[in-house]
């Protein structure tokens, strides 16, 4: 069997093997008060599950996330929050909500959106808002539920939460130091930074 090259193996680190149900690392718990708020703020009415999900985790980070709906499969990397850094409303300014009745709350690798109706017809309906056919609605489930079910994540594996010189040793004792150069140190070092202290948690149905 032929050996993987360096940087296949570096991101097969990065996950373990078990699949399971949509995982998110959340911005923290969100509020009643917040959500009224913000509906308050643009007369909307919110589904009363997606109402519940900000309220519980507020949006968060989705890493090694897929949504697969037949035969057709999409990343997932971000779901919304409120007064945060990935925020609703910050999206909003760049998503004709009033146009589409509907409202961004997530967004996958390739920066399309995930929206959820807002209207009285469309209430609580989630949509993949392909960019390059500027942000259509395309129907993906009757509920933002049944958005959470279609979704399966991969855990973040302790072994991308190490320090270069933790992967370094290892490596020297498995007789690969020759794989090690600056670039991969760099790569080491991002991916430390960014999933240290991330804690990964099963979305609710």
């Amino acid at each position: 069997m032929r050996e993987r090259p360096v940087r296949e193996r570096i991101w097969y680190m990065l996950v373990c093997v078990e699949v399971i149900e949509m995982l998110i690392a959340k911005y923290g718990n969100g509020s009643i008060e917040q959500v009224e708020e913000f509906e308050k703020k643009y007369g909307i009415n919110l589904d009363d599950c997606y109402r519940k999900f900000l309220i519980d985790y507020n949006g968060g980070e989705t890493p090694n996330t897929i949504l697969k709906k037949g035969k057709v499969s999409e990343t997932v990397r971000y779901l919304y929050g409120l007064n945060v850094e990935q925020s609703i409303e910050k999206n909003m300014i760049y998503f004709d909500w009033k146009k589409n009745n509907s409202i961004p709350i997530g967004v996958d690798n390739f920066g399309n959106y995930y929206s959820i109706g807002i209207s009285e017809n469309n209430n609580g309906i989630v949509y993949f808002c392909d960019h390059e056919r500027g942000f259509e609605n395309i129907k993906i489930s009757d509920t933002f539920q049944g958005f959470v079910e279609a979704a399966h994540s991969e855990m973040i594996s302790d072994l991308a939460k190490s320090t270069v010189e933790e992967r370094e040793a290892r490596l020297i004792a498995n007789g690969k130091e020759h794989n090690i150069t600056d670039g991969l140190r760099n790569l080491w070092r991002r991916e430390y930074e960014k999933y240290k202290d991330i804690f990964q948690e099963e979305v609710m149905k």
